[in-house]
């Protein structure tokens, strides 16, 4: 080789070295200063957000107990399966309800005998009204012919006025004609004195027979209106029984509305003990909303087992009810609010990102005793934390019910 080359070769290696070392100098100062702008950003981001320590997705739990005493006999149902709304999960049965069906017997029992009890009074009042209807009859047939017979009366003493008029008219001519005589000498005094005593008397006898005729009249008009005014009122034997079939169809009207009144109770009764009986001897478990089973408690096979009121059958979970639990340091206390925007971020890998709002914040998380309607309530032992629940706005695909609705995945929540 030529000596020029070797002689130019340490002179380039010096130059490279030379511009390595500058290289590798700013990378350094631009690395760190990337480092120190990566770490502002970091603490700006914690002091204008707030990012929860611990968060997980939680939903609404609905449990199935049993409402009677029976023998329970489920459907093949399994974990996770999703049930659509109105779903018969299962059915309990009890054909021995002896006091339940002693009591429908007996309300059964009264009915029959009150029925019975108003169907003869019924019967009693329909035969007292037949003979109330028939003697009422006879006593218009009496009252009209006691009409009769004192019209009857009224036109006699009208007769009798009338001849005693024309008698009293006679009397008074001869008692005029008399006199004349007795004044002319033709007869003796005394027979013009027996003249005017005649038509006195014929006088008297009319005034007689006009009394008589306006006593017939208003005695008349007393018995056309059912009274009587010679004497005290007389009643004929219609009246006096009609008087009291009055009363006897009274007191029956009365005790038919009282039979008819228990009869509604008692089937009201009925009905309410034939209902709770029927309820008793068999009941339906359905599902209640779409929802996903979450537990299944007692595995009945195909004999079924007995259960009582109250047991815990089954748990399920609503897809419908689902939000995001953060847990967050009381010290951003301050910086939270209801109804404030929320991100939730899926830690599965995916990063899958929902939109959500502030629902409640709950504090002394672990102090009090919380959370036992939900799938996963919060650790007893956190302290100094809050627990904040945020409602979100889409479910999506990762929240479908043939995964849980996603329940007890973790997450982390972002509040801006």
């Amino acid at each position: 080789m030529p000596p020029t080359l070797f002689q130019n070769k340490p002179q380039e290696t010096a130059v490279e070295n030379n511009l390595r070392r500058k290289f590798f100098r700013w990378f350094r100062i631009l690395f760190g200063a990337g480092l120190m702008i990566f770490a502002g950003y970091l603490f700006w981001q914690r002091q204008t957000r707030v990012i929860s320590r611990v968060g997980y997705i939680n939903a609404e739990l609905i449990t199935i107990y049993a409402p009677i005493t029976g023998t329970l006999h489920l459907e093949r149902i399994n974990v996770g399966s999703v049930l659509p709304k109105g779903f018969l999960i299962g059915s309990i049965t009890n054909e021995r309800n002896p006091q339940i069906a002693i009591d429908v017997e007996n309300l059964n029992s009264r009915l029959r005998l009150t029925q019975n009890q108003l169907k003869s009074v019924n019967e009693r009042l329909n035969a007292r009204q037949r003979l109330a209807d028939f003697l009422t009859k006879k006593t218009q047939s009496q009252i009209s012919l006691d009409i009769d017979f004192f019209r009857a009366n009224v036109e006699r003493a009208r007769s009798e006025l009338k001849q005693a008029q024309a008698n009293l008219e006679l009397a008074r001519k001869e008692a005029q004609r008399f006199t004349r005589l007795a004044e002319e000498g033709a007869v003796s005094q005394q027979r013009a004195d027996q003249a005017l005593a005649e038509m006195k008397a014929a006088s008297a006898l009319v005034a007689s027979r006009q009394a008589e005729v306006d006593r017939s009249l208003s005695a008349l008009t007393a018995i056309q209106q059912g009274l009587q005014l010679d004497s005290a009122r007389t009643f004929s034997f219609p009246q006096i029984r009609l008087l009291d079939l009055q009363q006897e169809i009274t007191d029956l009207i009365q005790e038919k509305r009282q039979l008819e009144v228990s009869v509604l109770t008692l089937e009201q009764e009925l009905r309410k003990a034939q209902l709770q009986l029927n309820l008793q001897r068999s009941a339906k478990l359905e599902s209640p909303v779409r929802a996903v089973v979450w537990s299944v408690n007692i595995r009945t096979g195909e004999l079924g087992v007995p259960v009582n009121t109250g047991t815990a059958i089954l748990q399920l979970l609503d897809c419908h009810e689902v939000w995001a639990t953060a847990l967050v340091s009381e010290r951003a206390n301050r910086k939270l609010r209801l109804g404030q925007p929320a991100e939730v971020r899926l830690l599965d890998g995916s990063n899958r990102i929902y939109r959500g709002w502030v629902r409640s914040i709950r504090g002394g998380v672990g102090r009090i005793t919380a959370g036992a309607d939900v799938a996963v309530p919060p650790d007893e032992f956190v302290r100094n934390e809050l627990e904040v629940q945020v409602t979100l706005d889409d479910h999506g695909e990762a929240l479908a019910g043939g995964r849980f609705c996603s329940v007890g995945q973790s997450v982390e929540v972002i509040f801006p």
